[in-house]
C-alpha cells in the first residue's frame, strides 16, 4: 500500500482551544499518523535517532493535511513533464538548478524591471513548486517531489540536509521510486476511501454523544463537511489536466542560467 495512515483514538484528541472553550471539528478528528511506503523507503518515518529522542515513528499530524496536499497537486502530477525538462526536477541536476535559482534571486540589480524579473522567476519555478509535497507545517520538513512522465508517476525525496538535534530527522536520506500511472491514482483513490470511511465510522460516532463532555463541536456542519469532502477526489480528477507553458518555462530556465554564464 502506498499511502498509509492510522487515526488517533478519538478520546486521544488534543481538542482546540483554552479549557471551558474546548473544540473539534471534522480537520481536527483526522489527527493520527501518516508515511508513504515508497518501496522499501518509508517517507514520512522518522530516523532511528529522532525516536530515540521520543518522536514517534511517523508523521503525527492530522492525516487528512497529507490528503489534501496530494488532491491539490493530483492535476499537476498526471500533467506528464516533457523530456529536456526532467533535469530540473529530478536528482542532483535538479539540486543543482534550485541553488542556482536562489543564486539568480539574490542578484541586487536596480535597473532591471522587477515585474519581468518576477515573470521569468514564476515561469521557471512554478510548476516544479507544484509537483513538491507540501510539509512547511512539519519541523523538520520533507523534501518529496512527485511528478510524471507519459508512463509513470515518479516519487523523489532528499532528506539529507533535514536535521533533528544535528543528525539526519527521517529514515529515507535520498531516493526515487516510480509506479504506473494508473496505480497512482488507484493508490490515491484507496487512500481517499479508507480515510472516508473511517471518518464516517469517527463521525456517527461523534454524532451520537462520542466525545467527552465540555467539547463542542457543529454537529451539523460536522455531517455536511464529511459529505463535502467524500466527493473531493472525483472533483480533482474531473479536473482538466493542466496545460503548462513548457516552451515559456525552457527559456525562462535559458535565461535565468544565462544571466549567470551556465550556458
Amino acid at each position: 500500500m502506498l499511502i498509509n495512515f492510522t487515526l488517533a483514538p478519538i478520546e486521544s484528541i488534543v481538542p482546540w482551544g483554552e479549557p471551558g472553550s474546548h473544540s473539534l471539528h471534522w480537520f481536527g478528528l483526522t489527527y493520527g499518523e501518516y508515511w508513504i511506503q515508497a518501496g522499501e523507503a518509508a517517507l514520512f518515518e522518522y530516523s532511528e535517532h529522532a525516536r530515540n529522542a521520543g518522536i514517534s515513528r511517523y508523521c503525527d499530524y492530522q492525516v487528512v493535511r497529507l490528503h489534501e496536499d496530494l488532491l491539490d497537486m493530483l492535476p499537476y502530477i498526471l500533467e506528464p513533464v516533457p523530456e529536456p525538462l526532467v533535469p530540473y526536477i529530478s536528482g542532483e541536476s535538479a539540486k543543482a538548478w534550485r541553488n542556482a535559482y536562489h543564486a539568480w534571486c539574490d542578484i541586487d540589480d536596480d535597473d532591471t524591471d522587477a515585474d519581468r524579473l518576477g515573470a521569468i522567476g514564476d515561469a521557471a519555478v512554478a510548476w516544479s513548486e507544484r509537483r513538491r509535497l507540501d510539509s512547511a507545517y512539519l519541523s523538520p520538513s520533507a523534501n518529496i517531489a512527485i511528478w510524471s512522465d507519459r508512463e509513470h508517476v515518479h516519487i523523489e525525496w532528499d532528506n539529507r540536509d533535514r536535521q533533528y538535534d544535528g543528525k539526519p530527522a527521517w529514515s529515507a536520506l535520498l531516493g526515487t521510486y516510480r509506479i504506473s500511472r494508473d496505480r497512482f491514482i488507484d493508490e490515491t483513490r484507496s487512500f481517499h476511501i479508507r480515510l472516508m470511511d473511517q471518518m464516517a465510522a469517527r463521525v456517527d460516532r461523534v454524532v451520537k454523544g462520542g466525545l467527552p463532555s465540555g467539547i463542542h463541536i457543529d454537529l451539523q456542519g460536522l455531517v455536511r463537511e464529511h459529505e463535502q469532502r467524500t466527493g473531493l477526489l472525483d472533483s480533482a480528477l474531473k479536473l482538466t489536466i493542466p496545460q503548462t507553458d513548457w516552451q515559456r518555462t525552457e527559456e525562462a530556465i535559458g535565461d535565468i542560467l544565462a544571466a549567470q554564464g551556465r550556458v
